[in-house]
């Protein structure tokens, strides 16, 4: 990101991603339930969190 902005460019792609996740958590042949659809976000986080941490620690061993 260029100064902490997000473009209108990059937030329509965020949306996507998110409509894509959502979609696929409530149709299909699953059915989850809420608190089987917060397991799944909770994890896509802690996949978020784990690669920012990754991606820090090399950063800081470039430098």
């Amino acid at each position: 990101m260029d100064g902490g902005k997000i473009t209108p460019f990059r937030m329509q792609i965020l949306m996507e991603i998110a409509a894509r996740v959502v979609k696929t958590m409530v149709t299909g042949a699953w059915h989850l339930t809420f608190e089987e659809m917060e397991i799944v976000l909770d994890m896509i986080k802690r996949e978020i969190e784990e690669s920012r941490k990754k991606n820090s620690e090399s950063s800081e061993e470039d430098t």
